[in-house]
């Protein structure tokens, strides 16, 4: 039989779904890992990181990667032994194991670079190669054998044909048929171990969906503008059968363009687990080496996040939680001494509210000390002894976002030299997302993130300010309240209100945008605003509504304007300004 021939545009493509499917495999083997130590009786999950392993073997032989088929035969050989109880899951066996991964990771890279054989195998293949050589217990040792978790009555009679062996031998006259048609399937393969079948998903060029977005974007202002226009004429010539048959029309109209709407905005969703599940394994190392015992809890992996805020999420969210493992968990001796288990806690969640997704690290540590923090900011002269005295407990913890603030007592290679809290609210803001700490001493911490599901059409808040009208992304807004002149009182000569149980500071839309004077007025319309850990009340005319608007860039020649994010087109053809809060809260520290 001939061996199949494959041009260049063919073989691209075959390398391109390799590494996609590659990668997939990867990160599952990262976390099924971690998962195995925890569970190192559960031979269903040694089974799926066996597979995913031999997967990997064949795929890059029949493609000529042979680091990576060397690499990964040798990672074969360590997870046959586990399956065959002739090794045990230890820590020191997942090292070894995890360190195969990372080197997997890197051989890849070097393959998508064209860059084959720049990263060194040898010394992990010789660990690998030490470990295999290490004997079989024998009847006096007391390592135990495998134990299959029991499978539900469902997958039963599938579990019974399954193979005990996925590398059964081979008969010598049906070694040459067995590799052609092992080369033939091998450009598949991932895809057939991914569980997925090959005609009920399609790839797709981002910039393909990215073109869509715009597309329907446009759809949505001619749908303002049809209903608008639709609105004055009812208004002008009301019961008229024409009349009547255009609002139906115009109502079938806007439903299909929400719903189109919804539907793109859907095709650009990733669940939340691809960046969750890198922690696992992050954890796992961090824990080993402060000597710590910690465990991770994810929930919500499910929650669905806009593509574009996924791939900023990522590093802040890494940031908490090494944080949370750091500073937040004690040492096992501590955590006893204090009543408490001996192993800490990290939770990981994420859910729907609204148009928002929530995610909050959780951690049952020794949590912030409030008075440290207080005394820090002292010692840098960023406040008073008396101002400190007139805030509240969560705007002291709010100094920790400040850049080069720290109140570690040492720094290690993980954290304490006060890089990484003021970039994780600088990227949350750049989200147009919230961020908020709350914690309570021995008990833990609380931070909650709040997103927008995603950035290119937005539900907006219209207010007007003079003769203009600005649209402020409802997700930043909080609440509005109607206040007298009679209850704006003045700290250090700036206008603030009592808001419950919070001084809010508030400032007039016209006199920061057009440097105006605040105008008297018989009552004042705020709206609240925030942003990461930061609130402001925005004084404006009057509230016109709310409206689903599209940003558009306000282009080169205007370049960046102080408090604008962009713009969209109205109903009735007219532009309007969308306010970027981040850049706002920046214009009100300067004025």
């Amino acid at each position: 039989m001939s061996e199949p021939k494959y041009d260049l545009d063919e073989m691209e493509s075959i390398i391109e779904e390799f590494m996609v499917e590659t990668k997939e495999i990867v990160n599952a083997l990262d976390a099924n890992l971690v998962k195995l130590e925890r569970e190192p009786n559960n031979l269903d999950l040694l089974n799926e990181i066996f597979r995913g392993a031999h997967t990997m073997k064949g795929a890059a032989g029949f493609l000529g990667f042979n680091e990576l088929m060397k690499l990964t035969h040798k990672m074969e050989d360590i997870l046959n032994k586990l399956r065959k109880a002739e090794l045990t899951v230890t820590p020191e066996v997942m090292d070894i194991l995890l360190e195969s991964v990372d080197f997997v990771k890197a051989t890849l890279q070097d393959i998508t670079d064209k860059a084959q054989g720049r990263t060194d195998t040898s010394g992990i293949i010789g660990k690998l190669e030490s470990l295999a050589a290490e004997k079989a217990p024998t009847s006096g040792e007391t390592a135990k054998p495998v134990k299959a978790t029991p499978a539900p009555p469902s997958q039963a009679a599938e579990t019974k044909q399954e193979p005990p062996e996925i590398n059964p031998p081979v008969k010598a006259d049906q070694t040459s048929q067995q590799q052609q048609t092992q080369k033939q399937n091998a450009a598949v393969a991932p895809q057939a171990a991914s569980g997925k079948k090959g005609d009920s998903t399609i790839r797709v060029d981002v910039d393909r969906l990215d073109n869509l977005v715009n597309m329907v974007g446009e759809l949505v202002l001619g749908r303002n503008a049809l209903m608008q226009t639709l609105s004055v004429i009812q208004r002008d010539h009301d019961g008229e059968k024409s009349v009547d048959q255009l609002a139906q029309a115009s109502a079938q109209v806007n439903f299909i363009t929400t719903e189109l709407h919804m539907a793109i905005m859907k095709m650009r969703m990733l669940p939340i687990g691809n960046v969750f599940n890198k922690f696992p394994r992050m954890v796992r190392d961090l824990s080993r080496e402060m000597k710590k015992q910690v465990d991770l809890i994810i929930e919500g992996e499910e929650t669905e996040l806009d593509k574009s805020v996924l791939e900023e999420i990522s590093d802040p969210l890494m940031h908490l939680i090494r944080n949370s493992v750091d500073h937040g968990l004690e040492t096992p001796e501590e955590r006893k001494a204090k009543g408490k288990p001996e192993r800490g806690m990290v939770k990981l969640a994420a859910f729907q509210e609204g148009n928002n997704i929530v995610i909050e690290v959780i951690d049952d540590g020794r949590g912030m000390d409030i008075e440290a923090i207080k005394k820090k900011a002292i010692e840098r002269n960023i406040t008073t002894p008396e101002e400190l005295s007139k805030l509240t407990d969560k705007e002291i913890l709010s100094f920790i976002f400040l850049p080069g603030f720290s109140t570690a007592k040492k720094i290690s290679d993980v954290s304490g030299r006060g890089v990484g809290m003021d970039v994780v609210r600088t990227n949350i803001e750049k989200l147009k997302g919230t961020i908020e700490l709350s914690t309570e001493k021995d008990k833990g911490s609380k931070i909650t993130i709040k997103l927008p599901l995603t950035l290119a059409i937005v539900q907006g808040l219209l207010v007007s300010c003079g003769d203009d009208i600005f649209a402020i992304p409802l997700t930043s807004v909080i609440e509005t309240v109607v206040v007298t002149p009679q209850q704006i009182r003045y700290i250090n000569n700036k206008p603030v209100i009592k808001l419950r149980d919070t001084i809010l500071p508030i400032v007039d839309m016209m006199s920061l945008l057009f440097n105006q004077k605040m105008k008297e007025r018989r009552q004042f319309n705020v709206v609240v605003v925030g942003l990461a850990e930061k609130k402001l009340g925005l004084v404006v005319d009057s509230l016109i509504g709310q409206e689903e608007v599209v940003i558009k860039s306000i282009g080169e020649y205007l370049g960046h304007v102080p408090g604008v994010a962009g713009a969209t087109i109205m109903g009735d053809g007219r532009v309007r300004l969308i306010i970027d809060l981040a850049s706002l809260f920046e214009l009100v520290l300067k004025k």
